[in-house]
């Protein structure tokens, strides 16, 4: 039994009679906090002789388990008594109660015999002893840290997270990973099956280009493994690149092939340590520096890929370079100040309902000063960006402060305060006075690829802008390109308009990819030819 606070509480040993939960008979391991409870750890929340707990779901994942389930974190945990091997359980309170209130750690997990031959199908970055080789370690990176430039670059971007001797970093906070957890979050395996796609697409550890993806527990047949493996086919329908789904769960889909899929590369990665929590989206920055890809381009699950896609790793190439060492996002639909977290009336807001800080560090005296509009978070990157990807990421899992400016302490900034991929990348992109912006080809909805595969003879270029203007950053708005479809969160749907365009192409009828005020261009060049205006990039 416990008593106390979640961060602050005194543990006893079991004993026949009943606790009295007061100060008076238990001590004061928090003074003056009333909030004081005593738990009691779970009957079975040992796991029995020889087995093992294994990390299976974050919150509102889905678990699948052929064994007992456990839900909770830390000491706190429910063992799910009625659970029929096999079920998938969902790892939501809705569901299963709260054992751990106030907790954003919980998590399920799942008991498993390691002699069990599903205990061996299962991720190695979830297993108390990984056993199979690493691809990518802070030991692997610091070996090759004197070799070709991009393994110079990426070896910069870690060491805050490596934690290499003599390294002189700004202070952590009270909400930083230990050092240890904290080279744990470049480590990473390929998934058994997957090592000889691997060995065919990477030379010395890298690939020259591909598409990268990241994804949590999907249990086989699952919506959200389907919807993933829309984005898998559509790679190898319309791109002739590489794809990489660094993988923080516990099992993959049956459904994702080496054989069909020849130019997938599933890659293992341990989930976010549970005591100190973290959204799971920023696994993204994880997923930029694990997969090692010179040029890339970064697609969530909920995209699919079009026609002509492979243009913009040219132009990926072309804008991110040495002078311009970061990453570009595509320019958002809605204007900054049309963002929830906007610094409004009553403040901005975040995801959660809470108040935002976003903006606060670039909103004074009524005006914001920063170097873009919104971007979305599905960006480009080259080798070159990698610092800025190692650099967010340390910053956040450190829980470092940004310092305030010109001596006001409101533009000092928490950076775990900025909790979700997409601030986090738009604040770095300020705070490195980044300026380039992608036009929109990550289309808002798949319904809108109605517009190319319905395109008829324009009347003129004269509608208006696909993407809203703004006084400052886009004053003509900005152009649509169909290379990729967000929000494809109906895998049937994706997979029929996946077919549509297949014959379209084939037939020949599919109109150029970039659209702008009613007409169609084939490409940035003959979009700024025809708008001198749009300052969008593709």
């Amino acid at each position: 039994m416990r008593w106390g606070t979640r961060d602050k509480f005194q543990v006893f040993q079991p004993q026949e009679a009943a606790w009295q939960c007061d100060f008076l008979a238990l001590g004061d391991p928090a003074p003056g906090d009333d909030s004081k409870v005593c738990e009691c750890e779970a009957s079975g929340a040992q796991s029995h002789e020889g087995f093992e707990w294994v990390f299976c779901a974050s919150q509102f994942m889905l678990c699948e388990c052929p064994g007992r389930i456990r839900w909770g974190n830390g000491h706190r945990w429910k063992i799910l008594q009625h659970h029929n091997p096999g079920q998938l359980v969902k790892c939501a309170t809705d569901d299963l109660g709260d054992p751990a209130p106030g907790d954003a750690g919980k998590h399920c997990e799942c008991e498993l015999d390691p002699a069990s031959p599903f205990f061996g199908s299962i991720s190695p970055a979830v297993k108390r002893s990984a056993g199979s080789q690493r691809v990518v370690s802070c030991e692997i990176l610091e070996d090759a840290r004197r070799g070709h430039v991009w393994d110079q670059l990426e070896w910069k971007a870690v060491q805050g997270l490596c934690s290499v001797p003599g390294l002189r970093l700004p202070k952590a906070g009270g909400d930083s990973l230990d050092n240890r957890s904290l080279r744990s979050m470049v480590d990473a395996w390929i998934s058994d099956g997957f090592a000889e796609n691997y060995r065919k697409l990477y030379r010395e550890g890298w690939l020259e280009e591909g598409f990268v993806n990241f994804i949590g527990s999907s249990p086989s047949r699952t919506k959200w493994a389907k919807i993933n493996e829309q984005l898998i086919r559509s790679v190898h329908m319309f791109s002739t690149r590489p794809i990489v789904v660094v993988h923080f769960g516990m099992v993959l889909p049956h459904e994702w092939d080496p054989t069909k899929y020849p130019r997938l590369v599933v890659m293992h990665a341990a989930p976010f340590p549970t005591a100190v929590f973290r959204r799971f989206d920023l696994n993204k920055f994880r997923s930029l520096l694990i997969a090692r890809v010179k040029t890339g381009i970064q697609l969530d699950s909920d995209q699919f890929v079009a026609p002509r896609v492979d243009a913009l790793f040219e132009r990926a190439r072309q804008e991110g370079s040495e002078s311009y060492p970061l990453p570009i996002l595509p320019v958002h639909f809605l204007r900054n100040e049309e963002l929830p977290m906007y610094p409004g009336r009553n403040g901005g807001v975040t995801m959660s309902g809470g108040t935002s800080h976003v903006f606060d560090r670039y909103c004074r005296f009524g005006k914001c000063r920063v170097t873009t509009r919104w971007g979305h978070a599905h960006p480009t990157w080259t080798f070159w960006a990698l610092p800025f990807v190692g650099t967010w990421i340390r910053r956040h899992l450190r829980d470092e402060t940004l310092p305030q400016i010109d001596g006001d302490p409101k533009t000092a900034l928490r950076v775990t305060s900025i909790d979700v991929d997409e601030d986090l990348l738009n604040i770095g992109t300020w705070e490195e006075k980044g300026h380039k912006q992608w036009c929109k080809y990550d289309v808002m909805d798949p319904s809108d690829f109605k517009k190319l595969l319905q395109a008829r003879a324009s009347r003129g270029c004269n509608e208006a802008p696909p993407i809203n203007a703004d006084e400052v950053f886009h004053p003509a708005g900005a152009a649509l390109v169909f290379y990729t479809a967000h929000h494809a969160v109906d895998p049937n749907v994706s997979a029929l308009l996946l077919e549509q365009l297949d014959e379209h192409l084939k037939a020949g009828k599919l109109p150029p990819p970039v659209y702008f005020k009613g007409c169609f261009y084939e490409d940035g060049a003959t979009l700024m030819k025809a708008h001198p205006d749009v300052r969008c990039l593709i």
